[in-house]
Formats: structure tokens, sequence, C-alpha cells
């Protein structure tokens, strides 16, 4: 059996699920939000609703953000972020105007840093009522929500907390106007079959079925892209979804992510506390490209979150050196202790090469 650390998940077919909901998609909630087919999809949901105008977006932000709005027509502009990763509330209010103009406001805490107090999100909302708050939920999904304010619409992506092969969700108390969804289940299959072979390969270390499988990864969000219509989650992925203990999901995250965390202390962290963002523990290094192809060549995998375009790069100085030095490591549930252990070990010793 091969051992590798990271990357997309691999699957199990549950042949007698996978045959009843072969098909189908879900119109049933998941933890009170819609099910889409990802947190793009829901991003389109919300991008829709309203008339091309402005959207306001971190300069952080990956192209999975940014893509469903402008397919339907809008004006991204990037907002700056301090140091900590809280928004440069100068930059947001240079970019809102007084005219009576729905603007959409898309916002995410970054790695348990809380990006705008209650306080500023109560008075925007007083000064500009025409403002439309959006909250990116994906990287603190299963903990605790550290806002009282109450956004018009939450979305995240739920496939990257467990293994399931499609999943976004969306919560909102506003009627949505607009009715028709994709039921398209390509995405969702090309994922489910990915996710198999590379079950295969970890169980039998035939390299090309990796190399099959990870072409497949890299390319079959352009299936999203490249179709206006928001998506439906599977019911395979839904029901798969609704067997899962979300409760040990979280603590075993949390687990992982605090063993990295004390064991790579003296690096410069960008999270340093559990329990407020443990989709990765991230961190800031020199050298970033050649330490994660070393670690690579070791079967761990650390993503890169966000490939960043010219205008984010020139819009914010912080986007652009986290681009460049950071590096995610995954604390997921399929990793024990002795996994993160390990892990660590390895980053320790490449770092000090």
């Amino acid at each position: 059996m091969v051992m590798e650390y990271g990357y997309e998940y691999d699957a199990v077919l549950d042949k007698e699920l996978y045959e009843n909901s072969k098909g189908q998609v879900t119109h049933e909630k998941f933890e009170g939000a819609m099910c889409l087919r990802s947190g793009r999809d829901a991003l389109k949901v919300v991008a829709r609703e309203f008339k091309p105008t402005t959207v306001l977006i971190s300069a952080l932000a990956c192209d999975s953000m940014i893509l469903p709005f402008e397919i339907y027509g809008h004006k991204v502009k990037y907002y700056k972020l301090n140091k900590d990763y809280s928004i440069n509330k100068e930059s947001l209010y240079s970019f809102i105007s007084n005219e009576d103009t729905a603007v959409l406001f898309l916002y995410m805490d970054y790695f348990g840093n809380k990006a705008i107090e209650d306080a500023e999100l109560e008075k925007l909302r007083a000064l500009h009522p025409h403002l439309i708050f959006i909250e990116d939920r994906t990287h603190n999904l299963l903990v605790e929500n550290q806002y009282t304010f109450k956004p018009d619409f939450t979305v995240a992506s739920l496939r990257k907390w467990i293994d399931i092969p499609d999943g976004g969700l969306l919560w909102t108390d506003r009627e949505l106007k607009e009715k028709e969804y994709s039921e398209d289940l390509r995405f969702s299959e090309v994922r489910l079959h990915a996710q198999c072979m590379r079950n295969e390969f970890l169980q039998s270390g035939d390299e090309s079925i990796k190399a099959e499988y990870r072409k497949i990864f890299s390319t079959v969000t352009d299936m999203i892209d490249e179709e206006k219509l928001p998506g439906l989650m599977s019911q395979y992925a839904h029901e798969k979804a609704c067997r899962i203990n979300l409760s040990e999901v979280n603590e075993k995250r949390r687990r992982n992510a605090q063993v990295l965390i004390d064991e790579l202390k003296g690096v410069y962290f960008v999270q340093d506390k559990t329990s407020l963002s443990d989709v990765y523990v991230a961190i800031l290094i020199e050298n970033r490209d050649a330490v994660q192809k070393k670690l690579a060549s070791m079967g761990i995998f650390c993503t890169i979150i966000w490939t960043l375009n010219d205008e984010q790069r020139v819009a914010c100085e912080v986007a652009k050196y986290t681009e460049e030095h950071i590096l995610t490591i995954y604390c997921d549930q399929r990793h024990s202790v002795e996994d993160m252990k390990y892990i660590a070990s390895c980053i320790r010793r490449v770092c000090n090469e």
C-alpha cells in the first residue's frame, strides 16, 4: 500500500447508494443550507440575483470566487488586506459609492484571523443599505462562527471538508428570484471516478493510474466554469454527507491542526490557533516552491490555494507576498497524530536543508 499525505480525497464506491441515486440531484437541504454542486455554484446563485454591478472581493482570492460573478457580467474590484489579514477599511470604503445601486461585498476569514469586526459590518449596513453582504465560510465551515452579524448570503464548499465528489452550500433568508438550475452530473461522476482511481492507486501503487487521476483532478472544475447555470448537488453526495459525523470530523481536524502547530513552533504561521479554521494549517516560508516540490517527492502534498492575477498582485502587497510564500498543510480526518508528527518532521528537515 502506498503512503501519501494530503492531496484530494480518495474514495471507495458505495455501490448500493450509487445504483439507488444514479442520475439524481438533491432538492433537500443540508444543515439548513441549499445544496449546490460546488462553492462556485453557490456563488453563481448569488451573482445571478443582481443586475450587473460592482463586486468587492479581497485581493487574496482564487478564481473560483471571481469567475461566478464575472460570468454574470459583474465588475470585480479588489480591496486590500492588512498584515494580520483583516480587511483594510480605507481600501474597502474607497470602492463603495453612495449611489442607490446594489454593491456586492464578499468577505472571508483567513486561517482564524477575523476579516472584519461585527461592529464594522453593522456600521457598513447602516451607512450603505444597498450593500449586499456575502460571507464565504469554506475555510471555517465546521468551526464556531466568530460573527454575530448575519450576512445576506453565506456560501461554502462542503467537499473541501469530507470525501464527497461534489457539494457546495448556500444559506440565505432572501427569497431567490431565479429558480433554474443545472442537473448536469458530469462533474460529480468524473470526480467520483477519479477519487476511486486514487484509492486503487494507493492500494496497488500503479503509477499509470496516478497520472490519469491527477489529470482529471486538475481539469475537472473546467466543467463548472464553462456552464453559466448553477448546478445542484448529486443525490449520492448528499446522502454520503448526511451519514458523516461532522462533529467527529471537526474534532479530528482540530486535534491534527494543534499537533502541526505544536510541532512546527518557530515557523512563521498564518494560523497559530485551532478551532477557528481547520481546513488546512498554513505557514509562510522562503523558497516555498522548492520546499513544496521536495515534500511532494516524499509523498507529502501541500497545496497552494491562491493563484492571483496581475490586478490582484498590484492591488495588495499582503496578497502578493502570501501567494509567493504560503504553504498549506492538510490536517484532515484521514490523518492520525503520528501522521501529523511525521509531516511536521519532514517540513522541518526540508526547510533546514
